[in-house]
């Protein structure tokens, strides 16, 4: 009996350690990538010195597909913001099945196509998802800029918050405040009814009643997300026209949709500003921002790729809406090149850019580009012949492009 419980401590104990898991704290793994066309990728970490949300989901698990438009959501919304110590952020979404077919026509139905899309043909005995202890569908894993795991399964309100804490400047945090009453007359208001405040995640922000005036107020709320709106009409009042929000200066912002016995609205984040209870904008603005880029380009350099123009669209509406703002940009080539084609690539590369912005209304007093070759790495890699001291992600990374902006 002694040598039978000693046999099964033993297998229980060989078994614990075949099992991957993973915690804050931990250094992420290097993997590699199926992608969509059959071909692969390589992923070092840290990823290109940027934040990285591994996403691991399936189409045959409905709850993984509900997070979808939610991924979408939070991608687009950061993936060209402007970060103290990273160089951007990135979505990595992993297809945990072997139906390939299912998963590509979910990228087409959805619109998958604001982060790395790639699949797990083998499922959970695929290395990826044994280097990161993946046993169950969906798991996310939050990755900074060094490389570090910071958050595993977080919701995405935390992950927005940990991403607004690392940017360049901070959210706004101000009293969102307006008045409900009906579409076609506001002074028909829709006094003492009992709102909820949520996210697009669907976390509850908060409650409120509407005074008599029909006018409400959540205080302290983080103004650069989408918001929902929903107000209790249990008791079926029946009105005329639809309900609509109006700002506190009167005028019509939104109208309301009727779902399942709820009034509700939805507020992107865009019209948020709209209902800020202080209407000026605040004082506090960035002196300085210094942001490296990784942009591909076309014509021989001459000319921004398609795809990379969304990198440095953020750039674009930061000059718009601040017209005290200058730009500097530094246009850097691989230590693979020689120091005269390095040289004469990056002369082609600061016009794409000045080219680019130009096309955009940015003013060319606005915008300075400098042409530096491969005389600066940031890796130390001899160029040219010598570039072997060197390996090839070593000398990508000193193909980069530096924008600096601060003001006049």
């Amino acid at each position: 009996m002694k040598k039978f419980f000693t046999y099964i401590i033993i297998v229980l104990n060989l078994y614990s350690f075949s099992q991957t898991t993973i915690k804050p704290g931990d250094l992420a793994q290097n993997f590699i990538l199926t992608l969509p066309q059959n071909g692969t990728q390589g992923v070092s970490m840290p990823f290109m010195k940027r934040i990285v949300l591994l996403h691991f989901w399936s189409t045959s698990v409905s709850k993984s597909n509900q997070y979808n438009p939610a991924i979408n959501r939070l991608t687009k919304r950061y993936k060209n913001s402007f970060y103290k110590t990273a160089d951007g952020f990135e979505t990595i979404a992993i297809a945990v099945q072997s139906d390939k077919n299912a998963w590509m026509e979910a990228i087409k139905k959805d619109s998958l196509n604001e982060f790395i899309n790639a699949i797990a043909i083998r499922g959970y005995n695929e290395d990826v998802c044994k280097k990161y202890g993946v046993t169950s569908l969906p798991t996310d894993i939050l990755i900074d800029e060094n490389g570090v795991v910071i958050a595993v399964n977080p919701k995405y309100t935390l992950v927005e918050e940990l991403l607004d804490e690392k940017k360049n400047y901070q959210p706004e945090i101000n009293d969102l405040s307006g008045t409900i009453a009906l579409s076609s007359n506001s002074t028909d208001l829709y006094s003492f009814a009992k709102i909820q405040l949520s996210n697009a995640y669907g976390d509850s922000l908060g409650s409120s009643i509407t005074d008599a005036k029909g006018k409400f107020t959540f205080n302290d709320v983080r103004m650069n997300q989408d918001f929902v709106i929903t107000i209790d009409n249990k008791t079926n009042i029946e009105v005329s026209d639809p309900l609509a929000l109006f700002n506190i200066k009167g005028d019509r912002i939104l109208e309301s949709k009727t779902i399942n016995d709820h009034f509700v609205f939805y507020v992107p984040a865009q019209y948020t500003k709209k209902f800020k209870v202080e209407m000026e904008e605040p004082d506090s603005k960035i002196d300085q921002l210094n942001v490296n880029k990784y942009i591909s380009y076309k014509s021989i350099g001459s000319e921004l790729a398609v795809s990379n123009e969304d990198e440095i669209k953020g750039i674009v509406d930061l000059l718009k809406k601040n017209q005290n703002f200058n730009l500097e940009y530094t246009c850097h080539a691989s230590t693979k090149l020689e120091p005269k084609a390095g040289e004469t690539l990056t002369q082609k590369h600061v016009l794409a850019i000045k080219n680019f912005f130009q096309k955009k209304g940015i003013p060319a007093g606005q915008i300075k580009g400098i042409s530096k070759g491969n005389t600066t790495p940031l890796n130390k890699c001899k160029s040219g012949s010598g570039a072997s001291a060197c390996n090839d992600g070593q000398h990508f990374l000193n193909q980069r492009t530096q924008f600096r902006i601060y003001k006049n």
